[in-house]
């Protein structure tokens, strides 16, 4: 005979193990809301979109302040996950993140990951040594040019039909990309305009900002794991298409940008809302 404690325990056991297969099957959205918790993309050291502040050691930026206000709608507060733009595709099939603001869409990231509408519309440009000025995408395209980028970046996958003949050096980060033109390892570093504006804002001694023609836009969304159903993406997509129509993204992100040193009439037409 079964003792009521035995069944008890097996009552419970069982249910545990449903609750647990249920939760193997949750979407992102149904997660979010359940623990209320938004597990967040964060790669440090790259204002205006997500740093570390030195001092209070929280984490900052257009892309935090984005993540805290599309969590607040759900319920939520965010938890920043850090990873690099290089691991981000990654981390978000492997589940670790729910969301990784601030990447561009390329053929070979939506094979494995979705990506929301744009948040903003940015462009490629070039943060150039003095002395050094092109105005075409053709005149950085001989073996003498030196161009540094940023490995796994939207422009890294996309030199290849800007500048395919350049002397292309890649490296970990955009800081040391910056390096290269510092020690006169390279004439220019491909890099987007947000983050050329940053750079220069910081050391304007660098060299100075390009953005050559043809306009080689990219697009800055979101992106995150596939699911069955689209409840998460649209969800998202939403909440983008009304802080887009009230203005509220391009307040956001001029005001980060306001922070980190950049004057609000420094910002070219080419960056679209």
């Amino acid at each position: 005979m079964i003792s009521r404690r035995v069944l008890t325990a097996g009552l419970m056991s069982g249910a545990l193990t449903r609750r647990a297969a249920a939760q193997g099957n949750e979407s992102i959205l149904a997660r979010v809301k359940r623990t209320r918790s938004l597990r967040v993309g964060a790669v440090n050291g790259q204002p205006p979109y997500c740093y570390k502040d030195l001092a209070t050691g929280e984490w900052a930026g257009f892309m935090i302040d984005s993540a805290k206000d599309l969590a607040g709608e759900l319920g939520a507060v965010i938890a920043p996950v850090e990873s690099t733009w290089g691991n981000a595709a990654l981390d978000v099939q492997a589940g670790k993140v729910d969301i990784f603001l601030g990447l561009a869409p390329t053929p070979q990231r939506a094979l494995v990951v979705d990506f929301t509408r744009p948040l903003f519309e940015n462009a490629f440009a070039l943060v150039a040594r003095a002395g050094f000025a092109p105005r075409q995408w053709s005149d950085l395209d001989r073996p003498d040019i030196r161009v540094a980028l940023e490995l796994g970046t939207v422009y890294d996958q996309n030199v290849a039909k800007l500048c395919p003949n350049a002397s292309i050096t890649r490296t970990k980060t955009n800081n040391d990309a910056l390096l290269m033109i510092q020690s006169g390892h390279a004439d220019c570093q491909i890099i987007v305009v947000i983050l050329a504006l940053t750079t220069l804002a910081r050391n304007a001694s660098i060299g100075h900002l390009v953005v050559p023609e043809p306009l080689f836009g990219s697009s800055t969304c979101a992106m995150m794991a596939k699911e069955a159903t689209p409840d998460w993406r649209d969800t998202v997509d939403d909440w983008i298409a009304r802080r887009r129509s009230t203005g509220w993204l391009r307040q956001t992100l001029v005001a980060n940008l306001v922070r980190i040193g950049v004057r609000e009439a420094d910002v070219p037409p080419q960056l679209l809302f």
